[in-house]
């Protein structure tokens, strides 16, 4: 309700009401909204989260009769107050980015895939990247006011008019201006750069680093990422890809940055992804150069901790198996060497084990993507079909979604129908924990 009494627009549909919760106990029920918490409009899910933290909370409830109620709950801080209720409807990019990688999607995938989201909510409950080109003032004084922190930041460059050539827009606000707002109210921020030979490497991408190192420890770090380039660009910006010898130089000028910023603010600062060790052949740092691995889902430090945990987990290995198995690991052209020389390379060791490596090609966004986390279903079983594989077959910890599907809707499931063979997904947590399955 406004000052005056009147019933606002903003009103959050109560999905569900745990039972014996604070808020069942006080009579409120599914299908009621919640209104207001000690008199404050809930915009959404977050705002609810925050608000009902406090240990008493008046609530204003509308029930379908339209009549509004207020419910006071006690509660220790830590207990929730038991409201179920809809999730954050992700707010779009308005953004036209170059490189954007969903304008590069093949059609026919599903539609999720295609949804360009643009939400600092999202950036602070999943650590998805935004560039906050639309953020409002109040939007800045709440994610202040309500801790939002940390927030995940697509800058890509600092030059005012480099970025706005990245992002395909004008007369967008200046990343370091907001970015000064929110240090002033004390909101960490990891950030990225995706890298574009000759728009923001060179100068440019010296100066941006520059600038972002001047906001540490608000700006606790900066990802340099490739860009990525599919086979469906087509009416798309020309992009070149990052080459094995740029991904070379790229490194020697970040390993001189960290070596630098660790001196001047204690802190490496800068993190090189994965994916540039990999094109220049380079080994990756060790753990404590990642600095908490606050960028891992950025493909930054996945490499050393599959390197850290093979290293642990392979002494567990047995030297012989019960009975004869074989199994076909699966992966991704960049990571083929890496896994060839550590996995592949460990398990032939078994007596009574025969292992294969198949590397397989991108055929659903081109030859130009070789990363293992954007396998299609389809290519893996074009490809494993075409060697008439046997035994088990290991597919790689990050080519599936959440909820176990690839780029094209299949399945593990799908794929060992199709290839009449067991078919094992290792773990993202724990990657060679399936091992138990071909060892036993």
């Amino acid at each position: 309700m406004n000052p005056r009494g009147e019933l606002t627009d903003m009103a959050l549909r109560i999905t569900s009401v745990e039972p014996g919760s604070p808020a069942d106990r006080c009579g409120i029920r599914s299908g009621q909204y919640l209104v207001e918490v000690n008199g404050q409009v809930v915009h959404d899910r977050l705002d609810a989260q925050f608000l009902l933290h406090d240990e008493q909370v008046i609530l204003s409830v509308r029930g379908r009769s339209g009549q509004i109620r207020q419910h006071e709950i006690r509660k220790d801080y830590q207990d929730d107050a038991g409201l179920n209720l809809p999730p954050i409807r992700p707010r779009t990019c308005r953004n036209r980015c170059i490189f954007c990688f969903v304008d590069q999607l093949p059609r026919g995938l599903r539609k999720s895939l295609y949804l360009k989201d643009e939400d600092y909510r999202l950036s602070f409950l999943q650590g998805s990247y935004v560039t906050l080109t639309d953020l409002k003032e109040n939007e800045i004084d709440r994610i202040v006011s309500q801790r939002l922190s940390p927030l995940y930041l697509s800058v890509h460059s600092t030059d005012p008019a480099v970025r706005e050539k990245l992002l395909g827009r004008r007369d967008i606000p200046a990343i370091t201006g907001i970015i000064e707002q929110l240090a002033r109210g004390n909101i960490c921020m990891h950030t990225q750069v995706v890298l574009c030979p000759g728009i923001n490497d060179g100068e440019i991408l010296e100066r941006t680093i520059t600038d972002l190192a001047g906001f540490h420890p608000a700006v606790a770090s900066v990802a340099v990422v490739p860009v990525g380039l599919t086979a469906h660009r087509h009416r798309l910006h020309p992009l070149r890809p990052v080459t094995e010898e740029q991904a070379g130089r790229l490194l020697v000028s970040i390993e001189s940055w960290q070596e630098r910023y660790k001196r001047e603010i204690g802190s490496v600062f800068v993190h090189a992804a994965d994916e540039l060790y990999l094109l220049a052949g380079r080994p990756v740092p060790e753990a404590g150069c990642y600095e908490g691995f606050e960028q891992l889902e950025n493909g930054v430090g996945m490499v050393r901790q599959w390197l850290d945990r093979f290293e642990e987990r392979q002494k567990e290995f047995p030297r012989s198996l019960p009975r004869p198995r074989t199994v076909t690991i699966v992966t991704g052209r960049l990571a083929a060497p890496l896994i060839e020389r550590t996995l592949a390379d460990r398990l032939s060791q078994i007596e009574g084990l025969t292992v294969h490596l198949r590397t397989i090609d991108n055929r659903l966004l081109g030859g130009g993507v070789t990363v293992s986390g954007l396998l299609a279903g389809g290519d893996i079983i074009r490809e494993l079909q075409a060697h008439s594989t046997e035994g088990v077959v290991l597919l790689p910890p990050n080519c599936l979604n959440e909820e176990g599907f690839f780029l094209d809707d299949l399945t593990p499931a799908d794929v060992a129908a199709r290839l009449k063979l067991e078919v094992i997904a290792a773990d993202r947590d724990d990657p060679l924990r399936c091992l138990e399955k071909v060892f036993t």
